[in-house]
């Protein structure tokens, strides 16, 4: 059975948990993608806090990579050469973890903004099997950020997305 979802951002509850990063990573995880967020100290190469947020490996392709193309692009041009390179932090074992599936996107100058949601499996059911009309888009966390932080994320999926794409292939051949 095939359901199509529709999300309209607009009407979405802005998530009340709100971060603020100046650091971010992405690393593929047991059961998915991590997308890495933290807070450094002023100055330093220590991370005060961590945020990760999990995404299931589709996802991560359909909602984030796939849909944030254009973005990419736009964000490249608008930060080039502005971001020092990264170095090598410190961690923290103050972490806060969150499942999403779905994220909203959004720039404005040198300020960018990515929301977290959740649309649980046991929606999908319901509505699949004409039980609910409405699927709950569930607010999780909102990451705030500088425009050349995003750029770095973007450039930090990167890999991983091209490592998810040939398992797909690998999948679809065999």
């Amino acid at each position: 059975m095939s359901l199509e979802l529709g999300i309209d951002y607009e009407k979405a509850e802005i998530p009340d948990r709100f971060y603020y990063a100046d650091y971010c990573d992405v690393k593929r995880g047991r059961v998915g993608v991590n997308l890495i967020f933290g807070r450094l100290e002023p100055g330093g190469q220590q991370l005060r806090t961590q945020v990760e947020i999990a995404m299931p490996e589709d996802q991560f392709m359909r909602q984030l990579w796939r849909s944030s193309r254009d973005m990419h692009e736009i964000v490249r041009k608008r930060v080039a050469g502005q971001l020092p390179p990264s170095v090598e932090v410190l961690h923290t074992d103050k972490i806060q973890a969150f499942r999403a599936n779905n994220v909203f996107m959004a720039m404005l100058g040198h300020e960018a903004v990515m929301d977290y949601y959740y649309i649980s499996p046991g929606d999908i059911h319901f509505v699949a099997a004409k039980k609910r009309k409405d699927v709950h888009l569930e607010p999780v966390i909102r990451i705030a950020l500088n425009t050349a932080i995003m750029f770095e994320f973007f450039e930090k999926c990167r890999p991983v997305a091209e490592e998810l794409k040939d398992l797909e292939t690998e999948d679809a051949e065999s």
